[in-house]
């Protein structure tokens, strides 16, 4: 508990989510307590400082306190049991599992992704999401390709 920042355990009320000790003796078979630490510090410094204040539409708190304390000390997605949030424990070396991250802003490989050619490719990518969306939306039935989708105005032969 003394690892955890001071707003998630005044969000805890000071009190330890009964999922935790589970959580933390699992990752201790695999981590030193210096780790889960550096974990702990490293996960709330990038994605969970703010989201224990995150709000929804109905303004309700998006993330309990109970969650992002076992996503702080709780083991990341990747497969690898050497993985330490994209990176080898051992090197610092990138993860060669985590290649494409979960989530696309990870300060981690933000230097290493973001190339002029990089943002090159990804702004050909949105357009050809966009055109193909507009392709979609005009292949509905009743609307004829290349044929505007709003009703012309009646020209003279029709209207006789």
């Amino acid at each position: 508990m003394q690892g955890f920042p001071q707003p998630l355990l005044q969000a805890l009320s000071h009190r330890l989510p009964r999922t935790l000790p589970d959580i933390l003796f699992a990752e201790l078979a695999h981590r030193t307590p210096a780790q889960l630490l550096d974990r702990i510090a490293r996960r709330w410094h990038t994605r969970w400082s703010h989201a224990i204040h995150e709000r929804d539409e109905d303004n309700r708190l998006r993330w309990a306190p109970q969650e992002i304390a076992e996503f702080l000390v709780g083991r990341g997605p990747c497969p690898n049991p050497a993985c330490e949030d994209g990176h080898l424990i051992h090197d610092a070396t990138p993860c060669p599992y985590c290649q494409q991250p979960e989530n696309r802003f990870v300060p981690g490989t933000a230097e290493s992704t973001s190339t002029s050619e990089h943002a090159r490719k990804a702004a050909a990518e949105i357009r050809q999401a966009l055109l193909a969306s507009r392709t979609e939306r005009r292949k509905k039935p009743g609307i004829r390709p290349g044929a505007s989708p709003w009703p012309l105005p009646p020209t003279s032969a029709q209207q006789r």
